[in-house]
C-alpha cells in the first residue's frame, strides 16, 4: 500500500497543478490589444515612451514579453492596408491588393481564407517569410504598375 507521505505528497502537486490550470484558463481569455498610432516622429516618441514606462513595471514587463499585451496599428495609420482589388483579372473576393509597404509573414497570415490572388504595386516590398507563406498558402502573387 501506498504510504501516507506519498499521498500527501500527490495532494500537494494536485492541488498546485489544479491552481496552474484555474490560472491558466483565467489567461486564456486573450492578450490585451492597444492600438497604437503612430503617423508622426513625436507619435513614435510618445509610443516608445509608453513602452519604457510600462517596461519599467516587472508585470508588466513580464505580460508584454509573454505575448498576454499586444500592440496593433490602429485603423487607418501607419502601414497600407490589405483591401479587396476592384475586378480585374480573378473574380471579387478572392483577390487583395496593396500599393505599398511592405508585406509581412504576418501580414500574409491576416489575409482571409477566400484570398487566391495578392496584386502588389511596384513599389511593395514582400519578405522572404512571407513569399514562403504566400506558397504555403497557394495565393498568386500579381505586381501591377
Amino acid at each position: 500500500m501506498i504510504d501516507e507521505t506519498v499521498r500527501k505528497l500527490i495532494r500537494e502537486v494536485l492541488a498546485e497543478e489544479l491552481q496552474r490550470a484555474r490560472a491558466g484558463a483565467a489567461a486564456v481569455a486573450g492578450p490585451r490589444v492597444e492600438a497604437v498610432s503612430i503617423a508622426s516622429d513625436a507619435d513614435l516618441a510618445a509610443f516608445v515612451g509608453k513602452l519604457l514606462k510600462a517596461a519599467a513595471d516587472p508585470a508588466e514587463r513580464r505580460d508584454i514579453e509573454q505575448g498576454r499585451v499586444v500592440f496593433r496599428l490602429a485603423e487607418g495609420v501607419g502601414a497600407a492596408k490589405l483591401r479587396p482589388a476592384a475586378p480585374a483579372a480573378a473574380p471579387a473576393g478572392d483577390t487583395a491588393r496593396m500599393d505599398r509597404g511592405v508585406v509581412s509573414e504576418r501580414g500574409v497570415d491576416a489575409l482571409p481564407r477566400g484570398i487566391r490572388v495578392l496584386q502588389l504595386g511596384k513599389d511593395v516590398k514582400l519578405t522572404p517569410l512571407a513569399r514562403d507563406r504566400l506558397r504555403q498558402r497557394g495565393i498568386k502573387i500579381e505586381r501591377t504598375g
